[in-house]
Parts: structure tokens; C-alpha cells; sequence
């Protein structure tokens, strides 16, 4: 795989953030529609979910009826400046406050 310069890939980490943190918290289900345009957001925020539980070690269940249990907005994508560019997007659990590297980003 090709490695851009780390000033471009610092770049691409800032509109990942900007992107998967407006996938979970403006999906579908906080306005009402689950089915039409955009209602595929609702889908991606879902498997967003999955991966943020998983990279923080949290159980999770799969599934629309499982949602209200396992709540994509519980989780917050960070940008950091400091550091390697290969772990400049980290995941925020809102709820306990812990901090992890997003594993899943490749920049």
C-alpha cells in the first residue's frame, strides 16, 4: 500500500473524524427515518457501533432491535495532533471517558 506524506495523512485523519462522528450522530434514526435516502447512514453507524464496542473490549449485539441497548453515540471520534500519524484517530467512550486508539483507520 502507498503512504502518503504524514501532512496528508494528518489530513484525511481530520475528515475521517469529521465523517464517522456526523455518521453516528446525525444517522436516520435521530430524525425519524429509517427507510429512503439516507437511510443507509443508519446501517454504517450500526457497523460503526460493533467496531467502536469491539476496539473498546465492550460486549455487543448485533441488530436494529439491539440499538437502544448498544447506542453508536456513545462513542466519539478524536483527532490528535500529537503523536504518530499512524494513531492520530483515537475513539472516546463518553461514558467511562476512556480513550483508545481506532485500530480500524489506515490513513
Amino acid at each position: 500500500m502507498v503512504k502518503h506524506e504524514p501532512e496528508i495523512r494528518r489530513a484525511k485523519a481530520k475528515r475521517y473524524v469529521e465523517e464517522s462522528n456526523t455518521t453516528v450522530h446525525s444517522a436516520p434514526w435521530t430524525t425519524g427515518r429509517t427507510d429512503g435516502p439516507g437511510a443507509g447512514l443508519l446501517y454504517k453507524a450500526l457497523e460503526m457501533a460493533k467496531l467502536a464496542y469491539t476496539a473498546h473490549a465492550l460486549p455487543y449485539e448485533q441488530g436494529l432491535s439491539k440499538m437502544k441497548d448498544y447506542d453508536p453515540r456513545r462513542f466519539q471520534w478524536i483527532y490528535d495532533e500529537a503523536g504518530r500519524v499512524d494513531d492520530c484517530v483515537k475513539l472516546l467512550d463518553t461514558k467511562t471517558g476512556v480513550l483508545v486508539v481506532w485500530p480500524h483507520w489506515l490513513g
